[in-house]
């Protein structure tokens, strides 16, 4: 009897501890992330806010894999707020939003995710959601889509949508049974966004293409292609290829069974987009590594800011290495390929879309009178007189033949100039992108 006792008492406390660490264990929401609901039909859902902000979208460390090469290069990525669905489209919202189709997934489970539907089918359900909300509705862009999956601003650079451990966020090939499940039955991560390990992978409204350096402001994919992207992984996926920056793509009449997708939205009642848009700054002063670069407003279509000449000292705080040296101290002699590298690298030390001016982003700013041309060396000849030298002589160059002389023509600096970004000899200046 007595031992009897002590083994339920003992039991009871179990118990009690239980629950608390089981609860520990789940996520935390942020009270101050903005969560909104929508019913059509008689059916609800709902939109999570995520706000703008930058990261590094692709094979960062936590999730890089050497087998992998689709993610990479590893790129800076700058977004606008946005709001997306807290879970996958449903069966059961499938049907309230397309009555007239019926679920195309096998199983029709109400709250299972909608599966076998292409993105012409996707494109279909938002524009149907948008005659009756009068909201635009869309699929989220890859970009939004994995900086949502990482947790936004609130990111803890887990492996996986909410967790290291992929079980605990998601349904993948071990313990889902191969099979989908309802929505929302595992921890969400820290937006609070559910399944975007797991369950189904999703539609994503971009066209598929390779990754590159490229830093401007809410990238929208490929400009042409023959797919479009899937991203995050599904329940016949293993654990190995489930990690948040996999990439995978199909072409837009595919329909399987572990293909779904969620929904985004930008509001247009929006608070911030409802601002009356400020004239911007005429120049702007943005410190790398206690050194300030001043950048100067080029009043176009696209405004952009251009900064000073690179300095020597600047290039050797970021890249660590000696570059040759002009008379007025800037840096030049860089491959294009080390003047990516020290924009991203300024990029990401300055949380600013930075990059590598481009010569007809120069020449604009000269044109504007935004920069000042390059001073010339004391005889050394103006551009259009070399350029006047150069028509006289290609001119002459017949007659000169006829008495046995042949002119030498001088290199255009023009055509020098424009034969691209390669041009190792040209001071290095950095763009900022105007948000």
């Amino acid at each position: 009897m007595v031992k009897r006792f002590i083994l339920t008492s003992l039991f009871s406390c179990l118990c009690m501890l239980q629950f608390p660490l089981s609860a520990k264990r789940r996520p935390q929401i942020p009270d101050s992330l903005l969560t909104i609901s929508f019913e059509v039909n008689g059916v609800s859902f709902a939109m999570q806010r995520v706000e703008g902000g930058s990261f590094v979208m692709g094979a960062t460390p936590d999730q890089y894999d050497p087998d992998m090469y689709t993610d990479k290069p590893a790129h800076l990525v700058f977004l606008s707020p946005f709001y997306i669905a807290t879970t996958e489209v449903t069966n059961r919202l499938w049907k309230a939003v397309m009555p007239d189709r019926e679920s195309l997934s096998p199983s029709g489970y109400p709250h299972n995710p909608i599966s076998y539907v292409n993105w012409y089918d996707c494109q279909e359900f938002v524009r149907r959601l948008d005659s009756i909300t009068g909201l635009p509705f869309r699929l989220p862009t890859e970009a939004e889509w994995e900086y949502a999956a990482r947790g936004g601003e609130q990111s803890k650079a887990f492996r996986f949508a909410g967790d290291n451990c992929a079980d605990s966020v998601g349904w993948t090939y071990t313990p889902s049974g191969n099979w989908t499940h309802p929505v929302a039955r595992k921890h969400p991560n820290e937006l609070g966004l559910y399944d975007m390990t797991g369950n189904v992978a999703e539609w994503c409204q971009d066209i598929y293409g390779a990754y590159t350096l490229s830093t401007k402001p809410d990238p929208l994919g490929a400009d042409t292609g023959s797919f479009r992207v899937v991203r995050g992984s599904s329940y016949d996926e293993c654990v190995a290829n489930s990690h948040i920056s996999v990439r995978r793509w199909h072409t837009p009449e595919t329909a399987t069974n572990y293909i779904g997708f969620r929904i985004a939205l930008t509001l247009p009642d929006d608070p911030i987009n409802q601002t009356a848009p400020e004239s911007p700054a005429l120049t702007r002063n943005i410190r790398i590594k206690g050194h300030k670069l001043h950048f100067s407003l080029v009043p176009v279509d696209s405004s952009f800011y251009i900064s000073d000449e690179i300095s020597v000292n600047l290039w050797r705080k970021i890249r660590h290495n000696e570059p040759p040296i002009n008379e007025h101290g800037t840096a030049i002699g860089m491959s294009h390929q080390e003047r990516v590298r020290f924009a991203e690298d300024c990029s990401r030390l300055a949380s600013q879309p930075l990059s590598v001016a481009t010569v007809a982003e120069t020449d604009t700013a000269l044109q504007k009178g935004v920069i000042s041309p390059p001073q010339r060396k004391k005889g050394e000849r103006s551009t259009r007189a070399i350029q006047r030298s150069r028509k006289t002589r290609k001119n002459l160059s017949p007659w000169t033949e006829l008495v046995g002389v042949k002119l030498s023509l001088p290199d255009d600096p023009v055509l020098l100039e424009l034969k691209g970004d390669t041009n190792e000899k040209r001071p290095l200046r950095l763009i900022l992108h105007v948000l």
